[in-house]
């Protein structure tokens, strides 16, 4: 089935199963690779968005409040 991956060089069962384990070590090695560069993508989104959301969040604590003007809660609570 994987005649393809042989080298016709190897000639004993035990260099195939070599050349096989030493194929699978760089395929995971591979994988591993591309995992880490995902998850350091994925990293650099997640800052850059939360650096967003504080920025977003501290023009919107600068700006007037024009629903708190007619909340119950605060007349409520200055009527004490």
């Amino acid at each position: 089935m994987f005649e393809y991956l042989r080298p016709r060089s190897l000639d004993t069962a035990q260099e195939v199963i070599e050349y096989l384990a030493l194929h699978q070590a760089a395929q995971d090695f591979r994988l591993e690779v591309e995992y880490r560069e995902q998850f350091e993508a994925h990293c650099q989104w997640y800052y850059q968005t939360a650096a967003e959301n504080r920025a977003d969040l501290a023009q919107m604590r600068r700006e007037a409040n024009l629903l708190g003007w007619f909340s119950r809660r605060r007349d409520e609570g200055s009527l004490r």
